[in-house]
């Protein structure tokens, strides 16, 4: 395959081919195809954090319906607050003691 077919099948992702083999025409077609990419994610990032949002906001009347009130709440939200603490204490446990030291010295180091 000759570095003109290469430009034309780049073409096909960015419009019109240049007549000779162009470095710069294919750092268009880069960046271009890389500025969709990134779209992409922060469209599928934009639409998990909805999702997530609403379905934690869908929660509350739920529970609601439900007869749940805050005072049957609490003992539940205390043992869901203390199993996230310790999937935190887990996740720094899992990095090593090193890369939590490492952050807790950057912490202090610029206050």
């Amino acid at each position: 395959m000759s570095d003109r077919d290469d430009d034309l099948l780049m073409a096909d992702l960015l419009g019109e081919a240049p007549a000779t083999p162009d470095p710069g025409f294919r750092y268009d077609v880069l960046a271009h195809v890389s500025l969709l990419a990134r779209r992409r994610r922060a469209m599928s990032r934009a639409l998990n954090q909805v999702a997530l949002f609403s379905a934690i906001g869908l929660v509350f009347p739920i529970l609601n319906a439900f007869g749940v009130t805050w005072e049957n709440a609490a003992p539940i939200g205390l043992a869901a607050g203390l199993l996230a603490l310790g999937l935190i204490a887990a996740s720094i446990s899992i990095l090593g003691p090193r890369a939590a030291l490492a952050r807790s010295r950057a912490i202090l180091t610029r206050a």
